[in-house]
């Protein structure tokens, strides 16, 4: 009987060895995306000429009118930046002082070779009003903020406007240069 029982069990066991095993499985997947983090901006047109402005008069980039931006330009040179990179963007911007062969110094005021620059970056463009919007740059080569450069969207446009208040007295009455600094950082 024993015999019988393990020749029984032995064929149970190779019959379940020969017969597969019924198995169930389900899949499902997973979409993933991915973008690569780029922190970029363009500027256009990339350049301002003041021209000539007389001493202790004032100059911006936006555009002239009789009697809201007296001190503006026509046509404009209104700078305009936008966001190329793919995350959202902090834009700050810097000036340095008026390079020539006597340097003009930047500072709040002005005075002899000595010399303002102030900036206004918004969502829209500067249409004037004396006084309002203009943010001064305290210092050269020092980075400065406006709220309309914080969290600024992938492809998102800021419109940067420039002003320069003259020395009151000059040295040297050449031409100056200034290099304005626009930089993204992510926000």
């Amino acid at each position: 009987m024993k015999g019988r029982i393990l020749a029984l069990v032995i064929g149970v066991a190779l019959l379940a060895l020969a017969v597969p095993a019924a198995v169930f499985s389900v899949e499902s997947t997973v979409s993933c995306t991915v973008s690569a983090y780029l922190v970029s901006l363009s500027v256009d047109d990339g350049s301002v000429d003041y021209g000539v402005v007389a001493l202790y008069q004032n100059r911006n980039t936006a555009l002239y009118d009789s009697t809201e931006n007296m001190d503006g330009m026509d046509p404009p040179q209104t700078q305009t930046i936008t966001n190329t990179g793919t995350v959202a963007e902090e834009i700050r911007v810097k000036t340095s002082n008026a390079i020539g062969t006597v340097n003009w110094t930047l500072n709040w005021t002005t005075g002899e070779d000595i010399f303002q620059s102030e900036y206004h970056m918004d969502t829209s463009q500067y249409t004037g009003g004396e006084g309002v919007g203009w943010l001064p740059f305290l210092a050269a080569d020092t980075y400065a903020l406006s709220w309309a450069g914080i969290d600024v969207p992938p492809g998102a446009v800021r419109y940067l406007d420039l002003r320069i208040s003259m020395p009151g007295s000059v040295t040297d009455y050449g031409t100056h240069n200034i290099t304005v600094t626009v930089e993204a950082l992510a926000a």
